[in-house]
């Protein structure tokens, strides 16, 4: 069965999560495509302290809003999931677990960005530095 781009491009997947960590990828598109047919359903488990969650994706935009309409709230195996439209990876926030935001108040009018940088280069890599105000001077 062919299906345009554009009804693949439609509409974003659906987010489902806090599941239970019995609940497979197979159960999941049975349920689902009880709605209306699945394009895939992709199961995230590997994060050890935090519940299983899936992204299910329909061929349909009106398949997907209906999964969410229907789905969100229900209990699979015990568990009430959450169900949503799943972000773009652009609106996505980053992993900022090793990232550091410094800021440095009270400075002289003389010190530049660069020494900003020069200054805490000892420490490991900085992604950016800025003075602010530097742009407004002048």
């Amino acid at each position: 069965m062919a299906h345009s781009c554009k009804s693949q491009h439609f509409g974003r997947p659906r987010y489902v999560g806090n599941l239970s960590r019995d609940v497979t990828e197979v159960l999941i598109l049975q349920l689902f495509s009880q709605i209306g047919p699945c394009k895939s359903c992709k199961m995230i488990t590997e994060h050890t302290s935090n519940d299983p969650y899936c992204f299910v994706e329909f061929y349909e935009h009106r398949d997907a809003a209906a999964a969410l309409a229907a789905m969100n709230g229900r209990k699979i195996l015990g568990k009430e999931v959450k169900v949503n439209w799943a972000t773009t990876p652009s609106s996505q926030k980053k992993d900022t677990s090793n990232h550091f935001h410094v800021f440095v108040g009270d400075l002289s009018p003389e010190i530049t960005t660069e020494d900003i940088k020069s200054a805490f280069a000892p420490f490991g890599k900085i992604s950016i530095a800025h003075k602010n105000g530097q742009d407004l001077e002048g």
